[in-house]
């Protein structure tokens, strides 16, 4: 038997939720309801989707296989009505955008300014977040399209070209830091000051680790993490903190005379930077998007 749009959208919300009184909720139906739903949808699939315990549902082994189909079946949907809303004249259609926060804090964002001003019936949804978690949004279907540098490779998620722009990752710390004043500036050196930096998954902690391997040396360990730029920025002003960062997310306070990059021969990194998607059917604003992008 065919699959049914309410199964899918029960399955989802009792997986997001792990419970099948908060689900129900959150559906507006019974929890008979949403049971009947359930357990129609694993005869349909002939196999158990999740696993009962006292503190309520969990995934099982076919549940965790099945959901991101589940995910791009419903996107999918969601995406078509919104495609014959806009034919209509009615409503918008919405693009969910996640970037990293170098592209938000550069000319870069002209280009989307330029976008929504080409296509005002087009409404934009834009996240600021590290590629690690981006790469988990896209996953979970919760953006439609991820801007950022490379990221690992998986079935359900499509490289869709690489986009017209690249920034330097270079290590920075204050103005007046000692190593600024020194006459001969070493990795090595760097090694006996603190360290503050983004979480350990995402893109400048691991070239960072690259730089250093390359000249057979320790990664620095640090003793701040943050995911925060603007955080890690006003560290880095009021004490000898040194970080890794991209040149657009600094530039102003570089400008001010607050921040100052080193420009040690092997330690900036030229960073390309993708477009990506979840694996499926993608709207005709992403398109649109997309292609801007490319030029």
């Amino acid at each position: 038997m065919p699959m049914k749009f309410k199964q899918i959208q029960a399955f989802i919300t009792v997986a997001r939720e792990g419970n099948m009184t908060l689900a129900a909720e959150k559906m507006g139906i019974t929890q008979s309801g949403l049971s009947r739903l359930l357990l129609s949808l694993e005869a349909d699939l002939s196999a158990s989707l999740f696993e009962r315990h006292k503190h309520g549902m969990a995934l099982s082994e076919y549940g965790s296989a099945f959901l991101p189909y589940a995910l791009t079946m419903l996107n999918t949907e969601q995406k078509a009505r919104e495609e014959i809303e806009l034919i209509r004249g009615a409503g918008k259609g919405i693009l969910r955008i996640g970037c990293v926060s170098s592209l938000l804090t550069s000319h870069f964002i002209d280009k989307l300014a330029a976008f929504h001003q080409r296509h005002p019936q087009i409404h934009l949804r834009i996240v600021d977040r590290i590629d690690s978690e981006l790469y988990k949004l896209l996953l979970m279907h919760d953006i439609d399209i991820a801007l950022c540098g490379p990221l690992p490779h998986d079935e359900k998620i499509v490289v869709r070209g690489k986009i017209n722009w690249q920034d330097r990752i270079c290590i920075v710390a204050r103005q007046h830091h000692p190593l600024h004043q020194a006459a001969d500036v070493t990795l090595e050196a760097m090694l006996d000051y603190p360290w503050i930096m983004p979480p350990p998954s995402s893109t400048p902690m691991n070239i960072l680790a690259d730089i250093f391997r390359a000249r057979q040396l320790p990664c620095p360990q640090p003793v701040i993490e943050c995911a925060s730029s603007s955080a890690i920025k006003a560290f880095l002003c009021e004490s000898d903190l040194l970080t890794s960062m991209p040149a657009p997310v600094y530039r102003h306070e570089e400008a001010l005379g607050l921040l100052r990059p080193f420009e040690l021969e092997g330690s900036v990194f030229i960073r390309d930077f993708y477009a990506y998607s979840h694996f499926g059917v993608l709207s005709g604003a992403a398109l649109q998007l997309i292609q801007h992008l490319k030029q």
